[in-house]
């Protein structure tokens, strides 16, 4: 050891020095700290609904109230696994303080998180939006909405597509229509005649487990009855490849129950919907619709369609209170969501995907397109730029393909465009007069929705939209690293979106009393 010639003071450095009095973790976190906004928001929360979960008798429980309060701070320091959260009650000073140096381990907190909390989590969300309009932070009056796509914890190689089922069902279905056909010939050389039904007779009909059944009793009457071994071994063998394709198709069909409308899934978690994330990469994920409002989660659930818009009506279910208006992105502007926010009684200002087109010049300025024709309400005519008049001729249906929302539409149609000098401009059919379809029922709402967006209080909304609901997923994705769900299951997935949704809740407040402190 080199000679120490510094002349420097130091403070003093002993680790055995043994203290007079048990140091305190209250000294040791800082009074604005992030833990104890957790602590004293969930203090005030009602947990009865979780506390009612616990049936009693056996060993004494973790209080809920210390393991809820361990979860939401674990969510807002960005830590989302039991087995950190159990690590960082044994390490971390603030997690020792909030859960009063109990130490669950990373089973018990898993099991009250995909459990208990589960049953419950809509309850305790409700709790604390009403913490939330008491204390002043929310008012229930303009709700921001919008999606985003998170990715679930699947395997993203293990992925079962819908088409690719069933075709390949399909092809199963084909070789057993041969092997019917050869049991049949099988049983014509042996002059047998077993039941009513001819397997031929089906043709390209869809197989079912009634034909493969009987096709493999007739392969046993055969088997049975012939003494040739040729024959016999020719029987056997049909009856493993028939039995082969049938172990196929039930695979493939119950693939197919398990994707319903949706293009794919993945096989390590069954729910997760193949969707197409901001990079253009095809992922299992899940598609999260929130309402916000000053910035704080008010509304938020989990869907399995990519599309927002097809999405709004279960969201629209879920609002614990009930905003005076609504303002969302063009993507959700459809005639069944206006129709949805009407009947809910919520004024909407909530934009239709021509809505920045409609604004340009250029489409103002376009004669051509229908809706700047000049429409007659007395006779229910439209008149076109060379003024001929085009007559109300059928009504006409359109289902959409996800929702089933029926759009009923009215059929304009001109009477002669043969000597128009204008038909090129006006229409790109050379055969049919100029038609135009009408949706009246959709244009009543684009017009109310853009008296609203054009008002005062319009303008207001559309500029902070940008940075209401975008900052509560900025902050989910960016500042609390939440990209990924961590748990699987339709269920659970939606339990974990509330509770991040809680956590950043209770940073927002943290903020905010952090701002008025300073």
């Amino acid at each position: 050891m080199g000679k120490i010639t510094s002349k420097a003071p130091f403070k003093e450095y002993n680790q055995q020095q043994i203290q007079l009095l048990p140091p305190s973790l209250e000294e040791l976190v800082p009074c604005n700290h992030l833990v104890r906004i957790v602590n004293q928001v969930v203090e005030r929360l009602d947990i009865s609904s979780i506390i009612n979960q616990y049936e009693g008798g056996g060993a004494s429980a973790y209080h809920p109230k210390m393991l809820l309060k361990v979860l939401l701070y674990g969510y807002a320091m960005k830590i989302y696994t039991g087995r950190k959260i159990a690590k960082a009650l044994s390490q971390d000073v603030t997690f020792m303080w909030l859960a009063a140096y109990n130490r669950p381990d990373f089973r018990t907190i898993n099991l009250f998180r995909s459990g208990i909390l589960k049953e419950t989590i809509e309850d305790l969300f409700k709790e604390l939006l009403l913490f939330l309009l008491d204390h002043g932070y929310v008012q229930i009056e303009n709700y921001f909405t919008d999606g985003s796509t998170f990715s679930a914890d699947a395997n993203r190689h293990k992925v079962v597509w819908k088409k690719s089922s069933e075709r390949y069902k399909g092809i199963a279905e084909t070789k057993c229509q041969e092997l019917f056909k050869q049991i049949d010939a099988l049983n014509a050389a042996e002059e047998l005649q077993y039941g009513d039904g001819n397997l031929e007779e089906m043709g390209s009909e869809p197989v079912s487990k009634e034909a493969i059944a009987t096709g493999i009793e007739k392969l046993n009457k055969v088997i049975e009855a012939t003494t040739e071994i040729r024959k016999r071994r020719k029987a056997e063998s049909l009856k493993k490849q028939i039995a082969e394709q049938q172990e196929k198709i039930s695979k493939y069909e119950e693939q197919l129950e398990i994707a319903q409308q949706r293009s794919g899934y993945s096989k390590t978690d069954n729910d997760a919907s193949v969707m197409k994330m901001k990079n253009e990469e095809l992922l299992p994920a899940y598609n999260v619709v929130a309402s916000s409002e000053n910035q704080f989660v008010t509304a938020i659930t989990t869907h399995q369609n990519s599309n927002d818009a097809a999405c709004f009506k279960e969201h629209l279910e879920s609002f614990l209170f009930k905003p005076e208006s609504l303002m969302a992105d063009s993507i959700f502007g459809t005639e069944e969501n206006y129709q949805l926010l009407e009947g809910a009684e919520i004024d909407s200002y909530m934009k239709y995907p021509t809505f920045h087109r409609d604004e340009t010049k250029k489409f103002k300025e376009d004669i051509f397109r229908k809706e700047n024709f000049a429409y007659d309400p007395l006779t229910d005519t439209y008149t076109c730029p060379n003024s001929q008049l085009l007559r109300y001729t059928q009504k006409k249906e359109e289902r959409h393909k996800k929702t089933g929302f029926i759009s009923r539409l009215k059929v304009y149609q001109a009477e002669d465009c043969s000597g128009c000098k204008m038909r090129e401009l006006c229409t790109k059919s050379k055969e049919n007069n100029r038609t135009i379809m009408v949706n009246e029922q959709l244009d009543m709402y684009k017009e109310i929705s853009n008296q609203h967006l054009h008002s005062e209080k319009g303008f207001e909304l559309r500029r902070r939209r940008g940075h209401e609901i975008e900052s509560c997923f900025g902050d989910f994705k960016h500042n609390m690293g939440f990209r990924r769900f961590h748990l699987r299951g339709i269920k659970k997935v939606k339990m974990e979106a509330t509770v991040i949704a809680m956590a950043h809740n209770l940073r927002k407040i943290h903020l905010i009393k952090a701002k008025e402190a300073a």
